[in-house]
Order: structure tokens, then C-alpha cells, then sequence
């Protein structure tokens, strides 16, 4: 449909310049080659549009970057996670400074989220999009206990999900235990 709006238009362009200009033999052939310069190019962009949704992005993530057993929280606030082990980071959607997951493109994503409780005795944790709460862990069987949620999601190019630990709770991990992952599962 893109394209056929862009032939229109350059098509109204051309006739625009065939009603203000004298065309000679010379001057017609100018514009034939301009479009199909614009024309060339148009497809190759679309080219490049489609190839860059069939990359594959997919990140895995882990809280702590150390096999030591490490409690995060409680906090006095909610408070966004960083998870500071990049296992996988293919499309380098995943910030490392910040833990935010920025979609590189627009699909439909499956996202997962695993976490075990820390030394508060519960946790609840939720996956964030652009501000609103998508999925969420809860757990109150004390340090140590694990659980896991995850959903498919469409996200639009640039939409941000992230992970936040609500406030007065606690979260914990050890080499990989609680993570933080996503992948396209098809371009749209």
C-alpha cells in the first residue's frame, strides 16, 4: 500500500513538472530517468525494511553478575531492576544501565519472568510496558521460593518494558536464578 501512495505521488510530481516546464525529447527523458532514480530507491528501502524485520532479537538477562547469594530490597519505594548479567542481547534491545528493553521492531513478543523470593520473605514484581503493568510474580512462602510468569506481547518499535519490585519486597539471586527474557517471535 506504501508504495502504491509513493508511485501516486511522484506520479502528480512528474505531471507537475510536465504542466510548468517546456519538455523537449531532452528534458523528458531528465524526468523518466529522476523517476525511475526515485523508484529504485523506494524499492530498496522497502528491501531493507523487510530484511531488518526478519533479524531475530532476543535478550536473557539475570539479576546479578556474581555467584554469591545476592538479596535486592526491600525498598521504601517501588524500584525498576537492573539486571546486570547480559546472557543474550541479540538486536541490543537491552540496556544494561538502565534494565529497560527497548523493541528494535515491531512484533509480537513472548516475554518471561522468573524470580525467587529474597530476604524480606515475599516478592512481587512486575513487567512494566511504556508505564503500565503487564504480568506480575507474587510469592509469600518465605526466602528462596521461587515462581515464573510470562505472556506474548505486541510491542510497537521503541515500546519499553522493564521490571519493577514493589515496595517493602525483596528479590534474590544466585548465578542466574532470577531472570528476565524476550524474544520476536514474528515481525508484524
Amino acid at each position: 500500500m506504501a508504495f502504491s501512495v509513493t508511485v501516486l505521488l511522484m506520479a502528480c510530481v512528474v505531471g507537475g513538472l510536465r504542466a510548468q516546464l517546456f519538455f523537449t525529447e531532452e528534458s523528458e527523458q531528465d524526468v523518466k530517468v529522476l523517476m525511475y532514480q526515485l523508484s529504485a530507491r523506494l524499492e530498496k528501502l522497502e528491501r531493507e525494511a523487510v530484511e531488518a524485520a526478519k533479524e531475530p532479537v532476543s535478550f536473557a538477562v539475570s539479576l546479578v553478575n556474581t555467584t554469591e547469594w545476592t538479596h535486592r530490597g526491600p525498598f521504601n519505594t517501588d524500584t525498576t531492576l537492573i539486571f546486570q548479567k547480559v546472557i543474550t542481547n541479540v538486536g541490543n534491545g537491552y540496556d544494561a544501565n538502565t534494565g529497560i528493553f527497548t523493541a528494535p521492531v515491531k512484533g509480537l513478543y513472548f516475554i518471561l519472568l522468573n524470580g525467587n523470593v529474597g530476604a524480606s520473605g515475599s516478592l512481587n514484581a512486575a513487567v512494566i510496558k511504556n508505564g503500565e503493568n503487564m504480568f506480575a510474580l507474587y510469592d509469600t512462602r518465605g526466602t528462596f521460593g521461587g515462581v515464573s510468569n510470562g505472556m506474548p506481547l505486541l510491542l510497537e518499535a521503541g515500546d519499553r518494558l522493564w521490571v519493577t519490585l514493589w515496595a517493602n519486597k525483596s528479590v534474590f539471586d544466585q548465578s542466574r536464578l532470577t531472570t528476565f527474557s524476550g524474544f520476536l517471535v514474528k515481525a508484524v
